[in-house]
């Protein structure tokens, strides 16, 4: 009986280890993130204030307009002006205007952490992220 407990034991243990070197070990998730639509009739919006990414520290920008039939049809994503600010000091550390995907935002430590804000036309999203 011992020598079948044994080689129980021994397959157990065996496939655990195989489960953990397919799956790999657990890797920390980073990401927080925060968006806002500028509604209709408004010409601004503003995100929530998320933290850096804690081993890279960048935040990443992404910004697009609603699509049809929700699209504003005066302005098009090409006056879309955006920008995130650091919530401790008001600085700005990056802006643009038009369409972004994925655009990342390097060097970024502050403790209090990052807002994104969209200023001119209704129906214009930002989605920030670390």
């Amino acid at each position: 009986m011992n020598t079948v407990r044994r080689l129980c034991a021994t397959g157990l243990a065996t496939a655990s280890a195989a489960v953990l070197l397919v799956a790999g070990p657990a890797t920390p998730a980073f990401a927080a993130a925060a968006e806002c639509t500028v509604p209709f009739g408004w010409t601004t919006c503003s995100t929530g204030t998320i933290p850096p990414n804690p081993r890279d520290h960048y935040v990443k920008v992404n910004t697009w307009e609603s699509p049809w039939p929700f699209n504003n049809p005066i302005c098009g994503e090409g006056e879309i002006r955006w920008k995130v600010v650091d919530k401790q000091n008001g600085h700005v550390v990056g802006r643009g205007s038009g369409k972004v995907s994925a655009l990342i935002i390097p060097g970024l430590y502050s403790p209090v952490g990052y807002y994104g804000r969209l200023d001119n036309c209704p129906r214009m999203t930002i989605h920030i992220q670390s």
